[in-house]
């Protein structure tokens, strides 16, 4: 059945924008999320896409015309449709209001826009007005530097880094923006999740390239600063005064925030349906402080009407509870009533169904066991456990360097099995001091070699080497071929290029505590 394809909100003051280009013909069918047409405002470009298959039966507007939000751009339909003018006159009659401000569709009797109020389409290249979109750049202010001047998608990015490198922009959105939010979040959460990107930075928010918002997933913060390639995946829904995050932040899906004020740093990772709030979540002291490179496990919750602050590299495991307040009867007759923050050192790890009492810390390197509950401070590199918890152990035992070097040996060992339990087809030699593992992927040869500080140059016609070392002799770290990736488990450092041998040597590293340096790395899938 026919229908209108209609101008959507775009998140600008505006009264009317101007109707670019068409990228459909009349007649002519397209496929879901392919882009029909280009609109633009004062401030950026959009590209308006097909939300299913179809047939654009008939275009309504003209390029160059400048129309208001909501006006009917053409009728789509499937294929084999016809559009007769009974028809479309029952789909206009539904739309008036554009039609009175003297801007709305040619073909429905209004008419065309004044000279004085249209403007020639900016000269961009396709790339270039879904980068301007994706970054939130106006392409009125971007110099092209392409044939004729057109604006290519490299000029885009360099608008969009000069913009954020040094202006005073701090991530504030726009009141009348965050009103609109406000008043309408199920709306806004359904859009396209590059368009949400886009209006969130051209209102005001500082968001990386690369950061992408799930589907019906919302923001309702007065200021939002995300760093380059996050995920807010589906359904997660956020209200704050504040929500700040580094690089390749995860935010699983469904999770909850709700706290006055939400710091993450570099590549914190939550899993699905954590919960962030809870009572006094908007108190004037809650906060939430999560430092980088950390996990949070699947429906964890956290009661921030206080300060939780989280060390680095933290692990707080599935359905573990952090509560800064605690009250029942009355505290006139003697109950206990507490509000009091968290803190857990740097390294720290919270067990499964852990729970942790106001006021309480982790020192840096301790360990709560699963199922615990602690009421008191733990102190550094300890393990406690039980109802209240107590102090077991030490958390960890120090290594001697004939131990260090056989736990080396066993995960080399470990990783091949693994490997070949996945079906991959893996040949392991030890010779002269070294431990090497070939593995083939299709016709091409990749090979993990391990040593306790130096290695022999590889044979030809490898697609990828990786050299793991104990403790790197001097000069050997430093001359690693370009061509080379190295692995440093005394420093746990790594270099040289990624690949898919590369990848899933570290991911199955970090999966056994070993975070190598640097750590802004997320892996991306592939061998695991």
């Amino acid at each position: 059945m026919p229908e209108l394809l209609k101008l959507p909100y775009l998140g600008t003051a505006e009264e009317d924008v101007l109707f670019a280009a068409w990228f459909v013909a009349e007649g002519k069918s397209f496929q879901k999320g392919e882009t029909l047409a280009v609109v633009e405002t004062l401030k950026a470009t959009f590209e308006i896409e097909a939300e299913r298959d179809g047939v654009l039966l008939r275009r309504l507007v003209e390029e160059g015309q400048r129309i208001p939000v909501h006006t009917p751009l053409g009728v789509i339909g499937s294929g084999g449709e016809r559009l007769d003018e009974g028809e479309l006159a029952r789909l206009l009659h539904a739309v008036p209001a554009a039609k009175e401000r003297g801007a709305g569709p040619a073909a429905a009797g209004s008419a065309p826009a004044p000279a004085e109020r249209r403007s020639a389409p900016v000269p961009a290249a396709p790339a270039a007005r879904r980068k301007a979109s994706e970054l939130g750049v106006d392409l009125a202010t971007v110099a092209g530097t392409g044939r004729n001047g057109l604006i290519r998608a490299e000029d885009v990015e360099r608008a969009a880094a000069a913009r954020t490198g040094g202006g005073a922009a701090d991530g504030a959105l726009a009141p009348e923006f965050l009103a609109h939010l406000r008043s309408d979040s199920a709306a806004f959460a359904a859009l396209r999740a590059e368009f949400k990107v886009a209006l969130y930075r051209r209102h005001g928010a500082i968001v990386g390239p690369g950061t992408r918002l799930g589907a019906n997933a919302v923001l309702l913060v007065e200021r939002l600063v995300l760093g380059k390639d996050c995920v807010l995946a589906d359904g997660v829904r956020v209200e704050a005064r504040e929500f700040v995050a580094g690089d390749l932040l995860y935010l699983g899906p469904r999770s909850r925030v709700r706290c006055t004020k939400v710091s993450f740093g570099d590549n914190a990772y939550l899993a699905e349906d954590v919960e962030i709030g809870g009572g006094g979540a908007m108190d004037p002291e809650a906060e939430l402080q999560v430092g980088s490179h950390g996990f949070i496990g699947e429906h964890v919750h956290l009661n921030p009407c206080r300060p939780i602050v989280v060390g680095d590299e933290v692990v707080i495991s599935r359905s573990a509870v952090l509560m800064t307040h605690s009250f029942g009867a009355s505290i006139l007759k003697g109950y206990p009533n507490r509000f009091a923050g968290i803190r857990l050192g740097d390294c720290c790890q919270v067990g499964i169904h852990a729970t942790l009492f106001p006021g309480v810390e982790m020192g840096e390197g301790s360990i709560l066991l699963s199922g615990s509950s602690l009421v008191s401070a733990i102190p550094p590199g300890r393990l406690f456990g039980g109802v209240p918890a107590r102090d077991l152990k030490a958390a960890a035992t120090p290594l001697s360097e004939e131990a260090f070097l056989q736990v080396a040996k066993d995960l080399v060992a470990e990783f091949a099995r693994q490997m070949e339990r996945r079906g991959r087809v893996v040949v392991r030699t030890e010779a002269g001091g070294e431990t090497r593992i070939t593995i083939r992927d299709a016709e091409a040869l990749h090979q993990l070699r391990f040593a306790v500080s130096a290695l022999p140059a590889a044979a030809e016609g490898l697609a990828e080497e990786v050299r793991i070392y104990l403790r790197p002799a001097a000069g050997e770290w430093d001359g690693l071929p370009a061509d080379v990736a190295g692995i440093d488990l005394a420093a746990a450092a790594v270099k040289g290029p990624a690949g898919p041998l590369g990848d899933a040597v570290r991911e199955f590293l970090r999966k056994r505590g070993v975070r190598l340096r640097p750590r802004s790395w997320t892996y991306r899938g592939g061998w695991l």
